[in-house]
């Protein structure tokens, strides 16, 4: 074989091998922070019965590191464009597709939605003429997350629009219907043109095209790290379920800190507080807002979560930071703090508001209750507010609230009240004058109680 050598010719071309030189060690240094640190991801990964998980961070404005660690499903190793679904922080980029059609004029933030649709559920509740892009956006609709989640199985609205918070992902679907008939082109066409081209997210999309990129797909895992049978529905809606990579979310992270092209007054009505959720912690429109952190930052976060998938995304505007962890289990959460802590300044502090609670679990005092008292406890209650039912079940000598999303364990403060470490909700028992069960009353985020009858 021969071997051909090329000869500089010219300062020109010395100037371009250097930089060649100079691309090549940026490249791995800005890749060494997480690969130094694979063993540590790969541990946290195997404690929490995740697969994988794909992590993006953000220094200043830029993309600073991307790895994809793991393997999409048993003995397939993960590589760097892993195809992840990215739960309701799918909402993120529904937003400012949203709020690209206002700052064009295309749409109107607070106009009624009824005047282009109107869920046939709701067609005779007078409320469906007050529901407005704001209310969604801010989660201020009224709506349930899930129509599947009420007793009825049909959409209705549990307060009238603009009264209360309540998260909904009904809410983004049904501002899809409405966007889609007034512009007469499917929503996936309307991100395709006004985001996910123009920013070069060729791999964002709401529905999958072929079978090369399912060869790609981390698997839905559940808690032991087993393979989910299901793994979707291939269209999937603008609540939840977008289909992206880690490089493509931190393209739409950067143009998210850049203002996406909005308007200031709008950007800012877009970080600015709808509506309060608890201490330092707003809902803005499409993003929660973390308030209050040093230096004077504010952090705009979503996390998502359904059945095998846990994930979160973090952008600090004013140091133009950020960090975007994608996992493939349902206790990706569990992963995805440690990665938030360990590689994002003000990561503890960001996840300690939003992890806040009207009360600290872990300086309630446990009691022990007798067996025999939690077991007439159970039955069934029903949740007005919320047009819900919750079950209390008994389970290994432990009692536990299971609702249409998951099962959490209760821990007695007393014989009769009980709180939940797993989210800001305490109960008590209610009896009548014969000492059976009446009711229980709810706190829910520290709101007033309210009482939900056992209806079994």
């Amino acid at each position: 074989m021969k071997s051909y050598h090329m000869k500089p010719k010219g300062l020109a071309f010395l100037g371009l091998i250097l930089l060649f030189i100079h691309s090549i060690n940026s490249t791995a240094q800005q890749r060494s922070i997480l690969y130094e640190n694979k063993n540590d991801i790969l541990e946290w990964l195997s404690e929490a019965d995740v697969p994988a998980a794909g992590i993006g961070l953000i220094n200043d404005g830029k993309l600073s590191d991307q790895a994809v660690f793991g393997e999409l499903r048993k003995g397939k190793p993960a590589v760097d464009n892993t195809i992840f679904t990215i739960a309701s922080v799918t909402k993120t980029l529904t937003t400012i597709v949203v709020l690209k059609l206002v700052e064009t004029g295309q749409w109107n933030l607070d106009e009624p939605l009824c005047n282009y649709w109107i869920d046939p559920d709701v067609a005779n509740d007078e409320k469906h003429k007050l529901l407005t892009t704001r209310h969604i956006l801010s989660h201020q609709s009224g709506l349930p997350n899930w129509r599947s989640d009420l007793d009825s199985g049909k959409l209705e609205f549990l307060f009238k629009p603009g009264e209360n918070y309540h998260y909904s992902g009904e809410g983004f679907e049904y501002l899809r219907k409405a966007i889609e008939i007034k512009l007469n082109r499917p929503f996936e066409d309307i991100s395709g043109y006004l985001l996910f081209k123009p920013q070069n997210m060729s791999a964002t999309k709401f529905k999958w095209n072929n079978e090369q990129e399912k060869a790609r797909f981390a698997y839905r895992h559940n808690e032991e790290g087993k393979e989910y049978a299901n793994q979707g529905n291939p269209q999937t809606s603008t609540a939840s379920g977008l289909l992206t990579t880690v490089e493509a979310f931190v393209t739409f992270g950067i143009h998210v800190m850049n203002h996406a092209g909005l308007s200031n007054s709008l950007f800012e009505d877009m970080t600015s507080t709808q509506v309060n959720i608890k201490k330092d912690y707003d809902q803005g429109l499409g993003w929660q807002v973390v308030r209050n952190l040093p230096n004077g930052e504010y952090a705009l976060v979503h996390e998502g979560g359904e059945w095998g998938v846990s994930t979160i995304a973090i952008l600090l505007p004013e140091s133009r930071n950020g960090i975007i962890v994608f996992t493939n289990g349902d206790r990706g959460d569990e992963v995805y703090s440690k990665v938030v802590k360990e590689y994002l300044d003000g990561g503890s502090e960001i996840l300690r508001i939003m992890s806040g609670k009207s009360y600290d679990p872990e300086s309630m005092k446990v009691v022990d209750v007798a067996s025999e008292i939690l077991s007439s406890y159970t039955g069934s209650f029903f949740i007005e507010s919320f047009k819900m039912s919750v079950d209390l079940v008994l389970e290994n000598n432990s009692l536990k609230l299971v609702s249409p999303y998951s099962t959490m364990a209760l821990y007695a403060e007393s014989e009769t009240k009980f709180f939940l470490k797993d989210d800001d909700l305490r109960i008590e028992i209610v009896k009548n004058d014969d000492n059976a069960i009446k009711g229980i009353m709810v706190s829910y985020q520290g709101g007033a109680p309210e009482f939900a009858p056992i209806t079994k």
